[in-house]
């Protein structure tokens, strides 16, 4: 394991741009422990947080259940204080770590975290489902995205739409027809636009409100 000071010091010294290089950084510095993680986390720098995120992605990914467990709950924890603060960093660690933890278990605290006072959060919520729709199993995204639905912040419609429209790639067509014809409506233009994307263009018509 590298030293945690060390890893910090270099980090800081050459803050990420973007993801590519955030990308590039996490793959050079090896293994970041947690105190380091927590110190990137906590990080003004947006690049620095990129860090911490694509290094919990990683231990998640090689962890057994104990270590998944801890680092879902500190991903967790970084987002409900808004130290995950944009979609980037969001999305990122939603599908990876929190729909992947999900996937065999029971779902209920996923609705939690749609209910949360955080918008980054919510769209967390949305997010990770997208594990369960690549599966094929639309059930829990159409779920959360109809308590979302009439949620007017772009943050949240714009995930909302993304996973609608892969539910009618990957997943349930009919269930995501079914699910237009009672929430259509109430969609924003954006949103219902992305949702149906992959339908046809009768069924698409039907819907253009």
């Amino acid at each position: 394991m590298v030293a945690p000071r060390s890893v910090l010091d270099r980090l800081t010294a050459a803050v990420p741009e973007d993801l590519a290089a955030a990308r590039r950084v996490a793959r050079s510095v090896g293994t970041i422990d947690d105190a380091t993680v927590d110190d990137l986390l906590w990080s003004e720098a947006h690049g620095l947080r990129l860090v911490a995120v694509l290094a919990l992605v990683q231990r998640f990914r090689a962890g057994d259940d104990a270590t998944r467990a801890a680092v879902l709950e500190r991903w967790l924890d970084a987002a409900r204080a808004e130290r995950l603060d944009s979609r980037e960093l969001v999305d990122l660690g939603a599908e990876q770590i929190v729909g992947e933890w999900y996937v065999d278990r029971p779902r209920n605290a996923m609705f939690a975290l749609a209910k949360s006072d955080v918008v980054w959060v919510r769209r967390a919520a949305v997010m990770a489902t997208l594990s369960f729709v690549k599966r094929g199993d639309a059930s829990t995204s159409l779920d959360i995205a109809g308590r979302l639905v009439r949620e007017r912040g772009d943050d949240v419609q714009t995930a909302v739409g993304l996973v609608l429209r892969e539910v009618g790639k990957r997943a349930d067509h009919d269930a995501l027809l079914a699910f237009l014809d009672r929430y259509a409506t109430m969609m924003r233009p954006a949103t219902r636009t992305a949702a149906i994307e992959h339908l046809g263009p009768v069924e698409r018509e039907r819907y253009a409100i």
